[in-house]
């Protein structure tokens, strides 16, 4: 009996030293230009998915401990974080929300935008509440293993990546274009075809050259393919 009591006692201890650092989160979320409070405002804590929402007033309370993210997503509105500290908590918190900027196309008519620029900016607009979702460090994928592994945030994560690298493939597109690289070369149809399959330079490569590089790279390919093609040259010449 003794030692059932001993187990059961450290048992207690440990669960109460678990939620020791468990604080009550309170606050009011507002609009910042207009200082009104906004109602149904998201939180998450990103640690355990625990959710909670802003009543009529703006007011909230979510629990959290130290060192723990919490989000804010509504909208209409760009997403929000913060942090506890380690150190003092603040009793409570005056969060403000910024309005998404809808761009408007007609704006952007006449600008020095390109149509690649346009459709990036919209398409990262569209998906922001994905894009701008919080990706977990690896300490903090370490202290909070199930948050890390679930299925949302892996969902989540994964389309950030896949969207990072379309539009990598679109930046190389948009740059390395047929209409360029014809006038500088003057390779045409199925010879022009064939270059740019075989010398798509890597978006790391275009990002790391100036014009001039970039130009130079594609003169030089260019008399690389044509010696190439050439009766008698061998496939590796050059």
């Amino acid at each position: 009996m003794p030692k059932q009591f001993f187990h059961l006692l450290l048992f207690i201890i440990c669960l109460a030293n678990t939620n020791a650092f468990a604080q009550q989160i309170k606050g009011v979320v507002q609009d910042r230009e207009e200082k009104k409070p906004l109602a149904n405002v998201q939180l998450v804590n990103i640690y355990n998915n625990k959710t909670a929402f802003t009543d009529s007033l703006g007011n909230f309370t979510i629990n959290a401990k130290q060192g723990e993210l919490i989000e804010i997503r509504f909208a209409g509105y760009n997403i929000t974080r913060f942090r506890l500290s380690q150190g003092h908590v603040p009793l409570y918190f005056k969060i403000y929300l910024d309005k998404i900027v809808i761009l408007n196309p007609d704006r952007y008519a006449s600008s020095d935008l390109t149509q690649y620029q346009k459709d990036s900016i919209y398409s990262h607009e569209l998906y922001s509440p994905a894009l701008d979702y919080h990706k977990m460090t690896a300490f903090e994928q370490i202290e909070s293993p199930f948050t890390a592994l679930s299925r949302s945030n892996q969902e989540k994560w994964r389309f950030q990546e896949s969207y990072a690298m379309f539009e990598r493939e679109k930046y190389i597109d948009f740059t390395f274009n047929e209409n360029l690289i014809k006038q500088i070369t003057g390779l045409e149809g199925e010879e022009l075809a064939r270059y740019m399959k075989r010398y798509r330079p890597s978006y790391e490569l275009l990002r790391s050259m100036s014009q001039y590089d970039y130009y130079m790279y594609i003169r030089q390919t260019a008399e690389r393919f044509r010696r190439m093609g050439k009766p008698g040259t061998p496939r590796n010449s050059g």
